[in-house]
Order: C-alpha cells, then sequence, then structure tokens
C-alpha cells in the first residue's frame, strides 16, 4: 500500500484528468511493495500447509506432486490474468466478493468434512 499525502494524491488527480481532457493516457495505479509482500507471505503460509501433508510421501511422489502444483498454480495464475486483463474493470468489485464467498465455502466444506 503506497502512502501518499493528500495533497499529491489531489496534484495527482488533478494531472491525471488534465491529461484526459487533452485526449492523452492517464497513468494505471501499480500494485505496491506491501501488497505483493503479503500476498507472498499468504501463499507461503498455503504452500507451507501442503508441504506438511506430501513430507509422508516419498521423495518421487512428493516431487511429483510438487510439480503438478506448480504447473496447476501457474495455469490458474495466467488463466487469472488473461480474465482480468479483459475483465478486470467490469468486476473489479466483484471478483473480490467472489473470491471471498469461493474461501468462506472451501473453509466450510473442510470444516464439515473434519467432523463427519
Amino acid at each position: 500500500m503506497d502512502r501518499a499525502d493528500p495533497a499529491s494524491v489531489h496534484r495527482r488527480k488533478d494531472a491525471d484528468r488534465r491529461r484526459q481532457e487533452k485526449g492523452g493516457d492517464v497513468e494505471k495505479p501499480r500494485v505496491g511493495l506491501y501488497a505483493l509482500l503479503v500476498q507472498g507471505v499468504a501463499t507461503s503460509i498455503d504452500a507451507l500447509s501442503v508441504g506438511f501433508t506430501i513430507a509422508e510421501y516419498g521423495f518421487l511422489t512428493a516431487l511429483v506432486c510438487a510439480l503438478i502444483i506448480a504447473a496447476v498454480t501457474f495455469a490458474i495464475c495466467v488463466g487469472g490474468l488473461i480474465i482480468g486483463r479483459k475483465f478486470g474493470t467490469r468486476l473489479a468489485g466483484k471478483a473480490s466478493i467472489l473470491g471471498g464467498i469461493i474461501l468462506i465455502a472451501i473453509g466450510i466444506e473442510i470444516s464439515v468434512s473434519g467432523v463427519f
């Protein structure tokens, strides 16, 4: 999360508005270093839990599992990038809600399957 004083934010918005009025491109906001680090840590914690499960397997089986997980993760990330570029502006607010609903559903499924 980039933090800036209100005056600089206001100046940047004014400059973007003037550039848009002249027909120029407006600079798109970028993801900050802090947000990337938080996402990286969250992903690593998830990978750590998977690693505890795979630790019981033999080396070859664990390697195959890790490669399959890596390939699926890569494919889903690329798919997300493609969908995000195509529909990102239209689904921006709904995408985070949908992601939250999916995570809650997965948590409920794990809890229910652990009880029964």
